[in-house]
């Protein structure tokens, strides 16, 4: 009995006294910290070239060139961004040429560049000018290096209706080199539509090759519209060498109604073999593409060596292209076959 009275008080004791148990806590894992927001990077804008209107100055020619300049950019960004713009192009042009006076007209030719020149609105103005001050609009064209076609040909344009007026002109030129320059420019261009007043001024210009590269362009264009004219001329030329020249351009121009009678007449009329040649050659040109087969015959007359390899391949290549059977079967029957010109 005692003994079981003894347990029990150390039961009692130990439970009172013991250590509080120690609880390992079961590892969490943290939650997921929130994912950062990915950058995203926005598409650059498109942007556009604007022009503001140039704000007026104290200067009424400026307010104007800095219009001009504006309105030439913007035709110039159309021209390459939309080809097809063609009805907001003319409005430009409109605009740009109603900036255009009696007054300033002069002084906006010399304003612009080069490049600002080279447009319609330069060629209006140049135009204008022409009516307004015709000898010093041209005494400053056949000055410029560099004319471009547009400008000459405005220049013969004015000219070609006052023949009589451009030989006072001519006359009032006092230096040797803007007059040749403008003698040939202005002949150049006037043989297209006025070959005989084109012929009184290249005559003016003193003998070398611009000469007669001009009086081979009157003789081109001479041919085309009144041939009866145009031989009348050639054959009046006493130097024959510059009728050698004459003729085969004539024959050259000519061959593009009748390469038949434009090759007898070279051959028959001029004596040069190096003018021959080469005129003949470009008739052959020009006769091929209107009858290949009657072009062959010819080619194959032509002295035999490079001159007739030339001329035989000049032949065969155009043929070739429009009717191989044809072609071929002439190609065949030649004996022997054409050489190579290189050789």
């Amino acid at each position: 009995m005692l003994l079981g009275v003894l347990a029990l008080t150390v039961v009692v004791f130990w439970e009172r006294h013991r250590p509080a148990p120690v609880h390992i806590p079961v590892p969490v894992e943290p939650a997921p910290a929130p994912l950062a927001p990915v950058a995203t990077v926005a598409p650059a804008p498109v942007v556009y070239a604007t022009y503001r209107t140039p704000k007026p100055v104290d200067d009424p020619f400026a307010d104007t060139m800095a219009l001009v300049h504006l309105k030439l950019r913007q035709w110039r960004d159309s021209l390459r961004q939309d080809p097809d713009a063609d009805e907001y192009r003319s409005q430009l042009m409109k605009e740009l040429l109603a900036l255009v006076t009696n007054d300033n007209v002069a002084q906006i030719i010399h304003a612009l560049s080069a490049q600002e020149l080279d447009t319609p609105f330069g060629t209006g103005a140049l135009q204008h000018w022409l009516q307004l001050d015709p000898a010093a609009a041209s005494t400053w064209l056949a000055s410029r290096p560099g004319a471009t076609a547009a400008q000459t040909s405005a220049l013969a344009d004015y000219w070609s209706g006052n023949p009589a007026g451009v030989q006072q002109f001519v006359d009032a030129i006092a230096d040797p080199a803007a007059k040749q320059t403008f003698l040939q420019q202005t002949s150049e261009e006037m043989s297209r539509n006025d070959p005989e007043d084109a012929l009184k001024l290249a005559q003016q210009l003193p003998p070398g090759p611009a000469q007669t590269n001009v009086l081979q362009a009157v003789a081109c264009n001479w041919i085309a519209t009144d041939p009866n004219a145009a031989l009348d001329y050639i054959n009046s030329v006493t130097d024959p060498a510059m009728k050698d020249r004459l003729t085969a351009a004539a024959a050259q121009s000519y061959a593009l109604t009748d390469p038949a009678q434009a090759a007898a007449w070279l051959v028959s009329s001029v004596n040069s073999d190096e003018v021959v040649n080469a005129a003949s050659l470009n008739i052959l040109q020009t006769w091929v593409t209107k009858d290949p087969a009657q072009a062959a015959n010819w080619a194959m007359q032509f002295p035999e060596g490079k001159m007739q390899a030339t001329a035989m391949q000049i032949v065969s290549q155009y043929w070739q292209q429009v009717d191989p059977a044809s072609a071929t079967a002439w190609l065949q029957n030649l004996s022997p076959p054409p050489a190579d010109p290189a050789n």
